[in-house]
């Protein structure tokens, strides 16, 4: 079996963060793909006075016509990195059919023990091949949908329009014209 490729035991909170978070992506949404629709850092009740924050969510369409989008697959999945993380009460914004934690290899009984009734866990788990891959060790149950697919699409669309402008900023080696804030997202 190859080495793994992260010693989760010894890394930083930020390291793990963008670690589990690159796993995701690439083992789980299978980057790039370009039938599988994701986004990080997905905002819903961005005009009330308490938002809150997906850390990745993902669209699973059943086909492109109007009903079918309706009853399409959302799936949420929240980061946490160490027991703090996870016990401190932010961040566990579950508004999808399934719901996850992607949690380091350390923290899987710990997840087991306190994750809310239903949400399934990911972690990092031995690959022969590729020495690390992000597996579902525990599947969500299905949760009944709160908010129409449209809203969660378009807290999606706000996203990956906020990395858009972010990407065109960096590459153009200018600031931006406008901040996001004046263009409210």
């Amino acid at each position: 079996m190859r080495k793994t490729e992260y010693d989760w035991e010894n890394m930083t909170r930020p390291d793990i963060t963008a670690a589990l978070g690159r796993m995701l992506v690439k083992d789980v949404f299978r980057y790039p793909d370009p039938r599988i629709y994701w986004a990080n850092e997905v905002t819903y009740d961005y005009t009330l006075t308490d938002p809150i924050r997906v850390d990745f969510m993902r669209f699973k369409p059943r086909n492109t016509l109007p009903s079918g989008l309706e009853q399409s697959e959302f799936m949420a999945y929240e980061v946490k990195s160490c027991k703090t993380d996870f016990d401190s009460g932010h961040g566990l914004n579950f508004v999808a059919d399934l719901n996850y934690v992607v949690v380091p290899p350390t923290l899987v009984d710990y997840a087991r023990e306190h994750n809310p009734f239903g949400v399934g866990i990911y972690t990092p788990v031995p690959d022969i091949v590729h020495g690390e891959v992000l597996k579902c060790v525990k599947p969500s149950r299905r949760f009944p949908r709160r908010r129409p697919a449209l809203e969660l699409l378009f807290g999606m669309t706000r996203s990956l329009g906020r990395e858009h402008i972010k990407e065109l900023s960096d590459s153009m080696g200018l600031e931006s014209v406008m901040e996001q804030k004046e263009l409210g997202i």
